[in-house]
């Protein structure tokens, strides 16, 4: 137990240098389903990283989906593009890339599996370091059991903290 604390302290050390530039933030969001993930209500936090000059990044988050009497989990890795939208100051335009690993109870008509994820959503700055933000998010072909061969959907609203960088 004691040698993770000290890992977490050099990695955390590590990334100081790393902080002055990079843009890092976390959020959450809440949404509906459709397609093969119809019926579920998700409930998610996320994470990312980038650097001020790129507008890609890395977002990682988790989604816990509930479905009577089962409950799905859903880990998403992806690479997370940003730019201004329509020169209206505080508008963003984002494009999501990347995968969803699924894991279910055994009775969930979802099969665990990893599948491509793809996306697009907007964000606004409400204020300094909070957005607020709306995404469409489509997961190939997520393996229902005994289902027909159909794609995920989810909308998703939420709120994004930026954390204020030098």
């Amino acid at each position: 137990m004691r040698n993770r604390f000290v890992i977490a302290g050099f990695v955390a050390m590590c990334a100081c240098p790393v902080a002055s530039f990079a843009r890092v933030w976390v959020g959450g969001d809440v949404g509906l389903t459709g397609g093969a993930l119809a019926g579920t209500s998700p409930v998610g936090i996320y994470g990312g990283v980038s650097t001020r000059s790129f507008p890609v990044g890395l977002e990682v988050g988790y989604q816990f989906l509930s479905l009577n009497p089962s409950n799905i989990g859903l880990f998403t890795a992806s690479a997370l593009y940003r730019t201004p939208f329509l020169r209206v100051r505080g508008l963003h335009f984002l494009a999501r890339l990347g995968i969803a690993n699924i894991s279910s109870d055994p009775n969930a008509p979802i099969r665990n599996t990893t599948r491509p994820i793809i996306g697009a959503g907007v964000s606004y700055r409400v204020l300094r370091q909070l957005d607020v933000r709306a995404e469409y998010d489509v997961i190939v072909d997520p393996r229902t059991a005994g289902g027909p061969n159909q794609n995920a959907d989810e909308l998703l609203a939420g709120v994004t903290y930026q954390f204020a960088m030098r």
